[in-house]
């Protein structure tokens, strides 16, 4: 089972990790999501959203773009990072377990 989040402004992805009040959570097993949410974090800013990934078990972080410090506190927490990825968030998703996007991670070594 691999639990994926994504931020969301609206239906797309978030032009930026901090700037969305609205996270889109699955639970995907087999290559389908088997669970769905979309988590509301208001004005709560980027670090407590990222220390609610971390705390809820996110093993990857789908977004377009993050700055350095949360991208590396994510990755030091065992989320994987995957940025610089735009348009329909249910496609993005769709394609990431599919294994159709071209992952965008980093270990930490670029930082």
């Amino acid at each position: 089972m691999m639990k994926i989040a994504m931020p969301l402004f609206g239906e797309r992805v978030s032009p930026h990790f901090g700037a969305s009040s609205k996270i889109l959570v699955v639970d995907t097993a087999g290559g389908k999501i088997v669970h769905r949410a979309i988590w509301d974090v208001g004005e709560r800013g980027a670090m407590e959203t990222a220390r609610r990934l971390a705390s809820s078990g996110v093993d990857k972080l789908i977004c377009n773009g993050i700055d350095r410090f949360h991208k590396q506190w994510l990755i030091l927490r065992g989320v994987n990072v995957v940025e610089n990825q735009r348009g329909d968030a249910e496609a993005i998703v769709a394609e990431m377990i599919g294994g159709d996007v071209p992952s965008d991670t980093s270990s930490g070594e670029d930082l």
